[in-house]
């Protein structure tokens, strides 16, 4: 079968009765992304790169760092990403020594990663608790497990039944014959075309795309468009997708109660949250108005700490701006990972200076 079918990319994300997806436990294998090939490790926990003991070193100080795809970072070796160049830096004005545990994993949002905390990162008792929230799709994310009726962090909803474990041994048999059989990938991938077109005919109306706004075309003879007359959304529609850009919308209306609910679990047990935003390439050029500012005044308001890295990349001029990401795929490249490291750095100092004073 592999003489006439490429061997597909291995999968290393398994179903997850809570969160719906989460790292296969001791998987590793080659993925390639945007003809980016890397090779990727899962330890015992599910979790990429090293594992680390769940019982507490004494006097070390340990993160917990939830996120997305951004946090994973499937293309970066994990000294490398942004949670290793933190151990690392941290680390060396810690005497002590500072652990970052990246429990990042692609395509959640803050309802999937506040389960995260209470499935995995909370038994680690991680002293700070980092949500590295990212503008991209967190918010649509939410809200689509919540209009799906998937499993509630804000009802404690953890509970898995019989059914659901059956459902997740099946699911996970078949990621490992995608893993280990080319006939399956064959014959799963023309299946998956076929499924996928007949969903596509029957979205319900808050998962299709709402249209672009508008923006401005040049006029022959000027050299660009004016950065400061960005796009705009006038009206907050029945879709997902533009809940992202109207503060007062269902999605964010979630989003919030998902923070305040994420804060009092790690409050209770025994650490801080901290929260630090910022946005994907596309976002920082000829990008509708977010509600930064506003997202900023809600976790003032909720005594959650906050560093927002979205105005510092935005500053950044157009040319090396590009230098952080990966050519058309959005994510940090190794330069990105570093600079939002060192943008972010002074922040988690202050957060263990914090704690520490706590103590």
């Amino acid at each position: 079968m592999r003489t006439f079918w490429e061997f597909e990319p291995n999968r290393v994300l398994c179903y997850d009765p809570i969160m719906g997806r989460s790292y296969c436990p001791e998987t590793k294998g080659f993925l390639t992304e945007n003809k980016v090939k890397m090779h990727v490790e899962v330890n015992a926990d599910g979790l990429l790169g090293k594992a680390y003991p769940v019982k507490r070193i004494p006097g070390i100080f340990r993160i917990a760092v939830l996120g997305d795809s951004f946090t994973s970072a499937e293309a970066a070796v994990p000294d490398k990403k942004f949670a290793g160049v933190w151990e690392k830096n941290l680390s060396s004005k810690i005497p002590a020594g500072v652990e970052v545990i990246n429990f990042g994993v692609g395509g959640t949002g803050t309802w999937q990663q506040s389960q995260m905390f209470h499935i995995k990162a909370r038994k680690y008792k991680p002293d700070v608790t980092v949500i590295a929230f990212c503008w991209c799709n967190d918010v649509g994310n939410n809200i689509d497990k919540f209009k799906s009726g998937d499993m509630n962090p804000l009802l404690d909803e953890y509970k898995v039944g019989w059914l659901k474990v059956l459902q997740a041994k099946r699911k996970n048999f078949n990621k490992w014959l995608w893993n280990n059989s080319a006939l399956y990938q064959f014959t799963r991938t023309k299946y998956n075309h076929l499924e996928h077109y007949f969903k596509r005919m029957f979205l319900p109306d808050y998962m299709k795309k709402v249209p672009s706004p508008d923006k401005k075309i040049p006029k022959p003879g000027n050299a660009e468009v004016d950065k400061k007359n960005t796009p705009k959304y006038l009206k907050d529609t029945a879709s997902i997708f533009d809940d992202l850009f109207f503060f007062d919308s269902e999605g964010w209306e979630l989003t919030r109660k998902l923070f305040v609910k994420l804060k009092q679990e790690v409050l209770k047990n025994g650490g801080n949250l901290a929260v630090i935003h910022f946005g994907g390439h596309h976002q920082y050029r000829n990008f509708p108005v977010l509600p930064v500012k506003q997202f900023d005044a809600f976790l003032e308001s909720e005594d959650i700490a906050h560093f927002n890295a979205f105005d510092l990349f935005i500053k950044i001029d157009d040319e090396f701006l590009s230098k952080n990401f990966i050519p058309n795929d959005g994510h940090f490249n190794e330069t990105g990972h570093r600079h939002f490291a060192e943008f972010s750095t002074k922040f988690l100092l202050d957060q263990i200076e914090k704690a520490d004073s706590n103590l």
